[in-house]
C-alpha cells in the first residue's frame, strides 16, 4: 500500500465541512491518524492489507481431485492391461485328439508285450488304419467294444482285453478333463469379466473426480451465516455431485433445535436456493441434505406363492440412491419354495449393494453373474432377475433383464413389451454374459407392471394391457392385487407369482 502525501484540497475539504458544534477533539484524532499513517513502515502496511483484503480461493481442492482422479485412472488401466496380458497367454487346449487316447492305452497295456514292434514298429501303418476305423463308432458311443475293431487287428493283438480297459479308461479320464477344463474357463471367464467390471467402475470414479462439479463456497457461507443466526455452531459442507445434485452435510452436537422445527427443510431450501430432501442415511450428530427430485414414484407389490408351497420363491424390493435413482428389483429362483426363495434373496441382497454404492446397473447385473458362476460350483444355481432403474431428475429409465419375464411400460396411451432373449443369472458366461438393457425416457403419468414369469404364463397379454390402459387414477397397490388375482384366474397358481406396479408422477 503506497502512502499518499497530503493534500491541500484536503484540508479544505476539512474547513469547510467544519462545525463549531463539533467537538475540538475530533479534529485531534484526525490530526494524530494521519501522523501515525505517515510514520507506519510501507512493508507493515503491506501486511496488514493482505490480512483484511479478501483472499480469492485458490484451486486446491480441484488439483486435489484431478489428482486422485488421474491415480484411479492409473489403477484402472493397470487392471486392463492384466486383463489382456492374461487373455493372450492362454493356450487353447486340444481334447478331441483321439490318438492321444490310444497312444496313453497303448503305453500302459502294450508297453511290456511281446509284440509291441511288430504293431507300433514294423505294422504301424496297419495298426493306425485299425483304429482309427474304430474311432467313430467309439467316439459316438463313449466308449470301445470288441466289436468295433477289425477282424485283422483282433487276429494280431494278444492283449486285446488289456487294450479295451486300457483305452476306455483314458476315454473316461479325457471326459473328465473336459469337463474339468470347461469349468476351469467358466471360472477364469467371470473372474476376468469381475476384473474389466472393475476396471470400468474405477473409471467412472475417476470421470466423476474428475469433473467440473465441485464445493460451493457461496452455498456454505449462507448455510453457516443462517445456522449462526440460530445460535449453532456446525460444520458444512455444500457441493454438488457428478450428476449435478447439491448435498449439504451438516455435522454438530447442537443440530436437535433445527430439525425439531417442523418446517426446517423449508427454511434451508430458501438459504441454499433448492428445494431439499433428506435421506435416511445420517447419524447422531450429522444431517445430509439432498437437492429434491423433481420426479415421484410410486410402487406397489403383491405376490402369491405356488400351490403346495409354503414359500414363495421369488423376491421383489424397490430403493432410492442418494444420487436420485430409483431401483426396483424382482428375482425369481431356480424352482419353488425356499430353494428358490433363497436363490432370489441372495441374488437382490448381492445387485443392492453394488447399486447403492452408485455402479452402474449393467455392471452390477454383470458382477452378480459372475459371482454366482463362481459360487455354484458343483450346484447349478441360478436365478433370473429383472431391474428397472429412473433418474428421477431426467426420467431415464434403463431395464436390464437376465432371464426375467417382459415387463409392460404405459407412456400416454401406448402400452410398450419390454422383454429379453438373456438366460438367468448363474448361467451366463463368456462375451454374451451382459444383461439385455432397454432404455426409454419416463416422464409423469407414466406406469409400468414388472412381473415374475408365473403371471403371463402363455404370452396372451391383452387383458394386462387394457388393465394398464384403465388404471388411470388407480394407486399402485391396487392395480398390483388385481392384476395379480387377474393372473391366478387366467392360469391357476401353477407357479410362485409376483407383480410390481410402478408409477411415475411429478413431486408436488
Amino acid at each position: 500500500v503506497e502512502k499518499a502525501a497530503p493534500r491541500p484540497a484536503d484540508a479544505f475539504a476539512v474547513v469547510c465541512v467544519w462545525k463549531w458544534s463539533v467537538q475540538v477533539n475530533a479534529l485531534f484524532e484526525v490530526f494524530s491518524a494521519a501522523v501515525i499513517f505517515m510514520m507506519v513502515p510501507p512493508a507493515v502496511m503491506t501486511r496488514l492489507g493482505l490480512l483484511v483484503q479478501p483472499i480469492p480461493t485458490g484451486a486446491g481442492e480441484s488439483g486435489l481431485r484431478r489428482y486422485a482422479a488421474r491415480r484411479v485412472e492409473g489403477i484402472a488401466s493397470a487392471y486392463s492391461d492384466l486383463c489382456d496380458i492374461v487373455r493372450r497367454n492362454v493356450e487353447p487346449v486340444n481334447d478331441n485328439d483321439i490318438a492321444k487316447v490310444f497312444d496313453r492305452a497303448a503305453d500302459v497295456s502294450c508297453v511290456k508285450c511281446k509284440k509291441k514292434n511288430e504293431c507300433w514298429n514294423k505294422n504301424y501303418i496297419d495298426t493306425l488304419d485299425a483304429l482309427n476305423s474304430a474311432s467313430a463308432v467309439m467316439t459316438e458311443r463313449g466308449r470301445l467294444e470288441e466289436g468295433d475293431l477289425p477282424e485283422r487287428f483282433k487276429a494280431v493283438c494278444v492283449k486285446l482285453p488289456e487294450f479295451l480297459a486300457a483305452v476306455n479308461g483314458e476315454l473316461r479320464a479325457a471326459a473328465y478333463r473336459k469337463q474339468y477344463r470347461s469349468r476351469l474357463e467358466e471360472s477364469r471367464a467371470a473372474a476376468w469379466g469381475q476384473y474389466e467390471d472393475f476396471c470400468g467402475i474405477l473409471g467412472d470414479i475417476s470421470r466423476e473426480l474428475g469433473s467440473m462439479n465441485g464445493a460451493d463456497p457461496l452455498a456454505e457461507r449462507r448455510l453457516v451465516r443462517y445456522l449462526r443466526s440460530q445460535d449453532i455452531e456446525a460444520d458444512a459442507a455444500v457441493f454438488r455431485d457428478a450428476g449435478g445434485r447439491l448435498r449439504a452435510v451438516l455435522e454438530s452436537g447442537r443440530l436437535r433445535p433445527l430439525v425439531d422445527d417442523p418446517v426446517y427443510l423449508d427454511k434451508l431450501s430458501n438459504v441454499l436456493g433448492v428445494r431439499l430432501c433428506r435421506p435416511k442415511t445420517g447419524g447422531e450428530g450429522k444431517l445430509v441434505l439432498l437437492e429434491a427430485e423433481p420426479l415421484a414414484v410410486s410402487v406397489g407389490i403383491a405376490a402369491m406363492k405356488k400351490k403346495g408351497e409354503n414359500v414363495n420363491g421369488d423376491r421383489g424390493t424397490y430403493f432410492k440412491t442418494d444420487s436420485g435413482i430409483l431401483c426396483v428389483i424382482l428375482s425369481d429362483g431356480m424352482g419353488a419354495g425356499r430353494d428358490a426363495a433363497k436363490e432370489s434373496i441372495e441374488a437382490i441382497a448381492i445387485l443392492e449393494r453394488f447399486l447403492r454404492s452408485g455402479v452402474d446397473p449393467a455392471a452390477a447385473m454383470k458382477i452378480l453373474n459372475s459371482v454366482m458362476l463362481l459360487r455354484n460350483g458343483e450346484e447349478w444355481g441360478f436365478a433370473t432377475v429383472d431391474l428397472m432403474c429412473i433418474d428421477l431428475f431426467s426420467g431415464e429409465a434403463g431395464f436390464y433383464k437376465y432371464g426375467a419375464a417382459p415387463s409392460y411400460v404405459k407412456t400416454g396411451k401406448n402400452v410398450r413389451r419390454i422383454s429379453g432373449e438373456s438366460l438367468a443369472a448363474g448361467l451366463m458366461t463368456g462375451e454374451g454374459a451382459s444383461p439385455d438393457v432397454v432404455r426409454m425416457r419416463l416422464k409423469a403419468g407414466s406406469l409400468a407392471v414388472i412381473a415374475s414369469d408365473g403371471v403371463i404364463a402363455d404370452g396372451n397379454d391383452g387383458w394386462l394391457r387394457d388393465m394398464m390402459k384403465g388404471a388411470v387414477d388407480k394407486d399402485t397397490k391396487t392395480l398390483a392385487r388385481e392384476v395379480l388375482r387377474r393372473a391366478a384366474d387366467e392360469y391357476g397358481n401353477t407357479d410362485d407369482m409376483t407383480v410390481l406396479a410402478v408409477r411415475v408422477d411429478a413431486r408436488a
